[in-house]
């Protein structure tokens, strides 16, 4: 005759929130559930809802979790001043999302991303502050980075299912259901061809951002030099 194995109850079961992510993780995606995870852990599903509110709460954990592993920052700390910081940041945050593939739809920054990243977040705010951004400043901007780099690499995952480029085939699509030729910029450029999803994308967004952050520089140094009270 079989045991059968009490599961533990609620908050009792001894549980944190590490135990539950790491577990979860061990999973593919399409078999992770409150339920499932509930079994491996050998708890009743009470004990996850301590800590995790629902499925969709369980998967954003695990991408992040995942996320914060992949982003290491010795890149970033290696860099030799504050512009190629934020470049290497970039290129290492796209990597980090891309390469969690379908998980990546879940990645939401409810906190601020440098609770999920220590490490490069103060490498590059270290870099950030020895170039003299005021603080404030030095926030919006890596705000304004993790923006960019998320929807970029967002944009890949998406490319990556299918076989053409989804915003070259909407814009034909748009064109072709409006059935007149009255968009001749839209015309001209749905037969570009241009390619928003590759690396060249990335890098024209972060030297527009760091052509910005420079006039922020100028400014904040200025500021520094006007004698007080003028």
């Amino acid at each position: 005759m079989a045991v059968r194995r009490t599961r533990r109850p609620g908050k009792r079961a001894g549980l944190d929130l590490r135990q539950i992510v790491q577990t979860a993780r061990q999973f593919d995606i399409a078999d992770l559930s409150i339920q499932s995870l509930a079994d491996r852990l050998n708890v009743d599903r009470k004990a996850l809802h301590y800590h995790v509110k629902d499925r969709q709460s369980l998967f954003e954990l695990v991408a992040l979790d995942s996320f914060a592993e992949r982003l290491q920052g010795q890149g970033v700390a290696a860099a030799e001043d504050w512009r190629e910081a934020c470049r290497v940041y970039a290129r290492e945050f796209v990597d980090s999302v891309t390469s969690l593939g379908e998980l990546s739809e879940y990645l939401w920054f409810n906190e601020a991303v440098t609770a999920w990243a220590l490490e490069p977040a103060e490498a590059l705010f270290a870099r950030l502050n020895a170039a003299g951004f005021p603080d404030e400043d030095a926030v919006r901007m890596v705000t304004m980075l993790a923006t960019l780099c998320l929807g970029h690499a967002r944009d890949i995952v998406q490319a990556g299912r299918e076989a053409e480029r989804p915003r070259a085939r909407s814009l034909r699509a748009a064109l072709s259901e409006a059935g007149q030729p009255g968009f001749p910029n839209l015309e001209r450029i749905a037969g570009l061809g241009v390619d928003t999803y590759g690396p060249a994308q990335l890098a024209f967004g972060v030297e527009l951002f760091l052509e910005g952050a420079d006039a922020v520089l100028r400014r904040a140094r200025a500021a520094a030099d006007r004698p007080a009270g003028l």
